[in-house]
């Protein structure tokens, strides 16, 4: 006898045995047992999920002998010729290669004609959406007044592509993606069946390459039943498919975990090694954290143990380790995480150089110690908004610089930091040294207090505003304000506003994408009142520009003692600055 695949030797023939198809099912027996039969179904979802068969069962519905019935009896003529695929009154049709008007106007022709042996004669076009403008407008009249005896059954898997005038003569039924916890139960009935011995961690990595689609997962398993000798292992399914182990992935989500970039970039390392592609290693690590960010999140829930089971398509035993990982992080911490993985893999879909994008992104997550979170730069721009609203950051008062330092202060703990530290000082930082200039010190004091406004970030007019942009960003699309957190204002030129960057790719790629930048700039005419375009330059740049700016000013102020004034002082240490000549003597004589 010759070998019938698995995909066919075990393809549903009545309607309970279509998996995670149940709203289809119910509503078509039930139209079967109150006779309220249409003229015409459409038949929608991915591949592999039964589109076809439930065709094919509903054929042998309308023409058992027994019909029309629910249950067809499977034993009659009828219905057996149906299962085999040789019956007068069933004629398939293949959209994709019959899709001309010559192939429809042989079809309209033949549909007077009566059925043979059964009640109906069905047509059942798989792949409908492939057939010409010409040929749909061909079959529109038959398949709005077809003869009694005369039934239609499209599938497709593209119904966006199917003619509205067609959709509006057929009853349409979209069939949905079949969880994996279903394909897995179906698989084990197989093996179970074939005398396959197989791991459910096994089974588990073929539900999920499938996509939702059983039929696949069948043929993999077919294929791997001849593949392996023994039990179908988690590996033996790897290696045949060609994904990338979820011990990898856990080794690698726990390297960032604990902040080891070099264990991180050796993992990925090892799995370049044995032909995995960035892009798969970066996909598979997104669901690992995605998995993470879900179990985290539904700690405090009574029914965790059921969401989990719902939403993390694991393995029971791979769900312990899953959970010891949570110990190490926070749903918050997770959820930017899985953002930063989102971004990179949106930028690693248009660059060649996508091993170094995932490398990138890797050690900025295992670096996240220097983030900073948004609350903390809003705070941070609030107290510099509130020190502007005196008319000047020089002149707000402040503790005198002999206070202890434990007096001053603290700023509070990040909940969550984001992707780099905040580069521009805050006016709170010049208050103490400011307070305290004595009166015979004007002219420098007026200098210095142009020189911050004109320095410290894009002026007054930019910082009163910032943390409420910040806010309002982080409200449209909390991505893009991670991206954004670890810029500042430099300066405003006009209409168009010099943000510094810290120089990663990365983050330039993202925020000067068009849709992105056209958001910044319409949040930004929303805060500040007016029309503003945004400008990105390094960080670095702006400050070695702060810096000549603040020398040259400094070159021309006098000095009339002996050591630097402490204001001067304290540009140095904001600027990080060098004084080449720190005797004003000297700078007297070289003047």
């Amino acid at each position: 006898m010759a070998y019938v695949p698995f995909a066919r030797k075990y393809r549903p023939q009545r309607f309970e045995d279509l998996v995670g198809q149940a709203h289809v099912t119910t509503t078509l027996s039930r139209a079967l047992e109150q006779k309220r039969i249409a003229q015409a179904y459409l038949f929608a979802g991915i591949r592999g999920v039964g589109k076809t068969s439930a065709a094919r069962i509903l054929a042998k519905a309308l023409n058992c002998a027994e019909g029309p019935t629910a249950q067809p009896c499977n034993a009659c003529s009828s219905c057996v010729q149906v299962t085999q695929g040789n019956s007068l009154d069933v004629t398939e049709i293949d959209g994709a290669s019959n899709r001309g008007i010559d192939e429809i106007r042989s079809l309209r022709d033949a549909v007077p004609y009566a059925p043979t042996t059964g009640q109906f004669h069905i047509y059942i076009i798989d792949e409908v959406h492939m057939l010409t403008t010409e040929a749909f407008n061909a079959l529109l009249k038959t398949l709005e007044e077809p003869p009694a005896h005369v039934k239609f059954i499209f599938a497709t898997t593209a119904p966006g592509k199917v003619p509205a005038t067609i959709l509006s003569r057929c009853q349409r039924f979209d069939f949905r993606r079949i969880e994996v916890v279903e394909i897995v139960s179906q698989l084990k009935k197989v093996a179970q069946a074939e005398n396959v011995q197989a791991e459910d961690a096994a089974l588990y990595v073929i539900a999920r390459a499938s996509d939702g689609g059983l039929r696949d997962a069948e043929v993999v398993l077919d294929q791997l039943a001849s593949y392996v000798q023994g039990t179908i292992t988690e590996p033996d399914v790897n290696e045949l498919l060609g994904t990338v182990p979820s011990d990898a992935l856990a080794d690698l989500a726990l390297a960032i975990l604990e902040r080891d970039g070099a264990k991180a970039l050796s993992v990925v390392a090892q799995q370049r090694d044995r032909g995995k592609a960035a892009a798969d290693i970066l996909t598979g690590l997104m669901g690992h954290m995605r998995n993470l960010l879900v179990i985290a999140s539904v700690q405090a829930s009574p029914l965790k143990d059921a969401l989990i089971g719902r939403l993390v398509d694991e393995a029971p035993e791979r769900l312990d380790r899953l959970r010891e990982q949570i110990s190490k992080t926070s749903a918050e911490e997770l959820m930017m995480v899985v953002q930063l993985l989102v971004g990179a893999f949106d930028l690693m879909r248009r660059t060649p150089h996508m091993q170094t994008v995932l490398e990138l992104v890797l050690l900025k997550l295992a670096a996240r110690d220097n983030w900073q979170s948004l609350d903390e730069i809003s705070r941070r721009l609030s107290e510099s908004r509130g020190n502007d609203a005196t008319g000047s950051a020089i002149a707000a008062p402040a503790p005198t610089a002999a206070a202890p330092a434990a007096s001053k202060p603290k700023p509070e703990p990040a909940r969550l930091r984001t992707t780099a530290e905040v580069l521009s000082p805050s006016a709170a930082s010049i208050r103490p040294a400011a307070a305290q200039r004595p009166k015979e010190e004007p002219v420098l004091a007026a200098a210095v207090a142009s020189l911050v406004a004109s320095t410290a970030g894009a002026g007054t007019e930019l910082d009163h505003l910032w943390s409420n942009f910040l806010q309002r960003l982080r409200d449209t699309k909390m991505s893009l304000a991670a991206y954004l957190a670890d810029s500042r204002p430099n300066r405003l030129d006009g209409d168009k506003v010099h943000i510094g960057m810290p120089g990663f790719t990365l983050h330039q790629e993202v925020l000067t994408m068009l849709d992105n930048k056209r958001l910044i700039e319409d949040l930004l005419k929303e805060v500040y009142g007016r029309e503003l375009h945004v400008r990105f330059e390094k960080l670095d740049e702006a400050a070695a520009a702060a810096q000549a700016q603040a020398a040259d000013k400094l070159s021309d102020m006098p000095i009339n003692e002996d050591s630097p004034p402490a204001l001067v002082q304290d540009i140095v240490k904001l600027f990080n600055a060098t004084l080449i000549n720190p005797s004003p003597t000297d700078i007297r004589r070289s003047a």
